[in-house]
């Protein structure tokens, strides 16, 4: 899925999804339009298209993958510019993932510096 992603790969990342994926921020605020929740492989393709329109990215790296059970944590280097107001994000932030008995993802919940991320949308540099 990280691969898929990282070329840009939308329908690659959903084939690996659950119908009933729960997709969301730990933190997650209103004025971060990637941070609505989603819920629904259907309703996923918002967060992509959110995200994608929002954002320039310039590093995303995966560098640790922890599994315990049906989860898998990420701890993911991701660096972006934010396009309405150029301001530059540089962050660290951990994935977590949960898998049905069918290797689907059921839920992904990011979890990030939303402090930084909330004012990297809401002040131009």
């Amino acid at each position: 899925m990280y691969e898929a992603f990282g070329r840009g790969d939308v329908p690659g990342v959903l084939e690996h999804v659950a119908e009933e994926i729960v997709w969301d921020f730990n933190g997650g605020r209103a004025e971060v339009p990637w941070h609505a929740p989603v819920k629904g492989r259907s309703e996923l393709l918002r967060f992509f298209q959110s995200f994608g329109g929002s954002v320039e990215v310039h590093v995303f790296s995966p560098r640790e993958f922890m599994h315990c059970g049906p989860h898998v944590l990420v701890d993911v280097h991701i660096e972006y510019t934010v396009r309405k107001t150029g301001t530059r994000v540089v962050q660290d932030q951990i994935h977590w993932w949960t898998f049905d008995d069918r290797n689907q993802a059921t839920r992904m919940r990011h979890y990030e510096d939303t402090a930084q991320v909330l004012a990297s949308v809401a002040s131009p540099t």
